[in-house]
């Protein structure tokens, strides 16, 4: 239960996991939300008590970190809406690829996601399929095409896709793009930028589901997202590195384990 008085040093700890974990796991192509799912499972952490609060916490710490990290594509962003045609083919390509996102809105969908987060075996099956999609781009042939409208919608499908906990949204999403035939650093660095309006609407639409949730120390929201910024900030730009190296297949053999042990030891 995470209701417990805030000087506990359990709570203390499990904030600084979770959130390390969300750190960790929301950049490298792993699954945030299967690993979180995961790790609630196994350490009890029920949803209903607070730990859907503390995950949407996290998601804001990881949130920062993309802002902090790309600054300075976030201003040539902010310069298309004055006008520059550069800024302004980012801007059309990033609203492209967040359109598929208002799927999520459609009756149930939140419900369906909240759902599978409870089910350690789907999350394993999630995992599994991440593995298949990062093992894919071995084979995807290297290329430099530019982010059209088109190509950005179809990588935001991807990104729709990992709203199933275990899908990774940063392996889905530069997988997609490497396969639509972008360079591996444009297609990280889409990824990631997409990853903005796709967690702030989140935060949003889970806002207005969390007035009736059960308290949570503010010790724990606090830890938990410092902790995930700082830890998120260091893998961000480790991945960037790997992806530019053509090694997301790196992850593979871990997502296998980690999908196989929830699809055997879940109860």
């Amino acid at each position: 239960m995470l209701t417990a008085p805030a000087d506990a040093p359990a709570d203390w700890s499990l904030a600084i996991l979770l959130g390390a974990v969300q750190g960790a796991t929301e950049f490298l192509p792993v699954s945030s939300s299967g690993h979180l799912a995961l790790a609630s499972a196994l350490l009890g952490v029920d949803p209903a008590a607070g730990g859907h609060l503390l995950a949407v916490v996290t998601h804001g710490g990881t949130l920062l970190a993309v802002l902090v990290y790309f600054h300075a594509d976030l201003r040539r962003l902010a310069r298309g809406l004055a006008g520059d045609p550069v800024g302004r083919r980012e801007l059309l390509a990033l609203a492209a690829g967040t359109a598929p996102l208002v799927l999520a809105l459609l009756p149930g969908f939140r419900d369906g996601v909240l759902a599978l987060e409870g089910r350690p075996r789907a999350v394993g099956v999630a995992l599994v399929v991440t593995a298949l999609l990062l093992l894919s781009t071995r084979f995807a042939p290297p290329k430099d095409r530019p982010l059209s409208p088109l190509r950005a919608v179809l990588v935001g499908l991807a990104q729709l896709g990992a709203v199933v906990p275990g899908i990774s949204r940063s392996g889905s999403t530069i997988a997609a793009g490497l396969w639509l035939g972008l360079a591996p650093d444009r297609a990280a660095r889409f990824s990631f930028l997409l990853s903005v309006p796709a967690i702030l609407g989140a935060q949003v639409v889970e806002a207005a589901h969390l007035a009736d949730a059960p308290a949570v120390p503010p010790t724990m929201l606090a830890l938990a997202f410092a902790t995930s910024f700082a830890v998120g900030l260091s893998c961000l730009a480790w991945l960037l590195r790997l992806v530019q190296r053509g090694r997301l297949w790196l992850f593979v053999p871990y997502l296998l384990v980690v999908g196989v042990a929830a699809l055997v030891l879940a109860p």
